[in-house]
């Protein structure tokens, strides 16, 4: 990996203790959306003007009317969390020994060796089950998957997760992606 393209950013015991308090201690206006992948499910947030963190669970808090999405955010419980934006991207994941991180700040334009704008969908054949406080509850297909992305959307419109990979070579002149990031995230 090209150690140039990002920094080690140091995570210490307060991250497990509050994941929320040390994240949105992280967030920046320029990276506004937050990504964890956790045991129990898949937590989704944004920064809030007060740079507190809103997140899906706090708007889907009912855990018998939504219990794939009313996941609590808990240090252990977490395998990784994503801050991102269009200035960057700040990974935290679990290690055998606790958890590391890094951080990538390239700014909103892709760099030369970047393969800019991958547009995944979240949401491909299913249902808007309700849109509320900006964040819209998702179902997905027949297996029922839910989420709750910090986006409002339409029937028609899918929302969308943006990602760069950057492209680095190896001592063969062998093309490979050596890093890919979270961008942005659209109705």
């Amino acid at each position: 990996m090209n150690t140039e393209r990002w920094r080690p950013i140091p995570v210490d015991d307060s991250f497990v203790a509050d994941p929320r308090k040390w994240l949105a201690a992280h967030t920046r206006e320029d990276m506004p959306w937050l990504l964890v992948h956790a045991d129990d499910g898949v937590i989704w947030g944004r920064r809030e003007a007060n740079d507190t963190l809103k997140l899906s669970s706090d708007v889907f808090k009912d855990s018998q009317d939504y219990p794939a999405v009313a996941v609590k955010l808990r240090g252990e419980t977490i395998q990784q969390a994503r801050l991102f934006g269009p200035a960057g991207e700040l990974l935290v994941w679990r290690t055998e020994t606790g958890f590391a991180a890094r951080l990538v700040e390239d700014g909103p334009l892709p760099p030369p060796d970047a393969l800019p704008d991958e547009r995944n969908l979240l949401w491909r054949m299913g249902n808007i089950v309700e849109a509320r406080d900006g964040f819209t509850l998702l179902k997905e297909g027949e297996q029922g998957l839910r989420h709750a992305p910090p986006v409002v959307t339409e029937e028609e419109r899918r929302p969308v997760l943006i990602m760069w990979h950057y492209v680095d070579y190896d001592d063969e002149g062998q093309a490979y992606i050596s890093l890919s990031r979270l961008v942005g995230l659209e109705a």
